[in-house]
């Protein structure tokens, strides 16, 4: 046993696990069991599913470009808790958007799912229905704005330029809803008026390019909030606003979640968003969840080297005798197959284990999850970056700094 041991761990140091191109897929499945032997593929699975509105499990998408099957988004398992914030980070590229897309059937016309299963709740059965079965419009019109609801980026996206505000949200009330012509333009006013739009009987009129960036954002948010959805996917929604607008948007999402009780999937490459946003944070990187856990979980007790250079990043962390961290290198671009560990290239912990083989997913709680081969217990210990360390003590310090700022305003 002891002679096993020291020969696995000698595998996961040296690259003498002898993976090459003659390697028998039999002999391959044989050494990656034998590596993975200290993970649980079913991590989510112990868990009970009486507060999961919906379920992902070994979800994998590809696109075909030029005649050539893309695999972007790679293996996915996570849950989604009914009335939590579910905040997907990771940097452009990661796959967030097209993983999201599949819960409503917006992939473009060369994407399909090749694997795996999204189970969304049925309310009416409390069984969950693998909607990654569904093919036709008509089958996602049941589920597309009438039970999942997606802001998008930017609100001109999304909004027609020929039509008024009021009648771009009566339509919804009437599509969805049942609504006749007139009350759905009062039921309209009134969402105009829950989501802060000055005057919105006569502005119910107006057209989106007489409106503010914030204020089509908020429109936006009026839309979904008509179509009065169980899930509200909000895809970046502040990126192109000022940070005052950004601070009044994200409060305004998360007064009316709790208002009506929808669940929120936010996805962002901010970090400091998902401080203020999120119950629970699954970090992507090369169309892969790398991390997953509570936002304390995530933020104080981090595991993964991704996870780490991300909260490395955030300039609010840094001091000023420290250089401002960022992450070298790039993400992978999906046209070549990745091997190993995705972020082994730009990884200064990665092990030679992490060029050769995925690393499982490994279990640090009932709610914890990483995707590192640091975890495995036959790996050496690794010395966090210093940041990470001190991440408690540099929180705190950037609160009192915010706080600061706020009372001198």
């Amino acid at each position: 046993m002891a002679k096993e041991k020291l020969k696995v761990k000698e595998e996961l140091l040296e690259p003498s696990v002898n993976i090459d191109a003659h390697t028998s897929e039999e002999d391959y499945n044989k050494i990656k069991k034998e590596l993975y032997r200290f993970a649980d593929p079913n991590y989510l699975d112990h868990s009970s599913d009486k507060n999961k509105v919906l379920k992902v499990r070994n979800l994998s998408v590809g696109f075909l470009t030029h005649g050539k099957k893309i695999n972007v988004i790679r293996n996915i398992s996570l849950d989604v808790i009914k009335g939590e914030t579910l905040a997907i980070v990771g940097e452009s590229g990661s796959g967030k958007s097209v993983f999201t897309k599949t819960f409503t059937g917006m992939l473009e016309d060369n994407g399909f799912i090749s694997s795996g299963e999204i189970l969304f709740r049925n309310p009416k059965t409390n069984e969950f229905d693998d909607i990654s079965k569904y093919k036709s419009n008509k089958d996602w019109q049941k589920i597309r704005g009438r039970r999942i609801a997606t802001i998008f980026q930017d609100p001109m996206t999304s909004l027609n330029p020929l039509l008024t505000i009021g009648f771009q949200i009566a339509e919804v009330l009437q599509i969805h809803h049942g609504f006749n012509k007139k009350d759905a333009k009062e039921e309209a006013i009134k969402i105009l008026e829950r989501v802060q739009i000055p005057d919105a009987r006569n502005r119910y009129n107006d057209y989106p390019y007489q409106y503010s960036g914030g204020m089509r954002q908020r429109v936006v948010i009026a839309i979904a909030l008509a179509c009065r959805p169980e899930i509200l996917i909000c895809d970046e929604p502040t990126t192109a606003l000022d940070v005052t607008v950004q601070s009044q948007i994200l409060q305004l999402i998360k007064d009316l979640q709790k208002e009506f009780g929808w669940t929120t999937i936010f996805i962002t490459h901010d970090l400091g968003v998902v401080a203020n946003v999120a119950d629970r944070v699954a970090v992507m990187y090369g169309g892969q969840v790398v991390e997953y856990g509570t936002c304390d979980e995530v933020f104080y007790n981090p595991a993964h080297p991704y996870t780490w250079a991300l909260l490395q990043s955030l300039p609010q962390l840094g001091s000023k005798e420290e250089p401002l961290h960022h992450i070298k290198g790039n993400p992978p671009t999906f046209l070549n197959e990745i091997v190993g560990e995705a972020f082994a290239p730009r990884n200064e912990f990665a092990m030679n284990i992490d060029f050769i083989i995925d690393p499982p997913m490994f279990k640090i709680s009932d709610t914890h999850f990483a995707k590192t081969w640091i975890l495995d217990p036959r790996a050496p210990k690794v010395k966090k970056p210093k940041v990470i360390r001190e991440l408690k003590k540099r929180m705190e310090i950037a609160s009192e700094e915010l706080k600061r700022e706020v009372n001198t305003e």
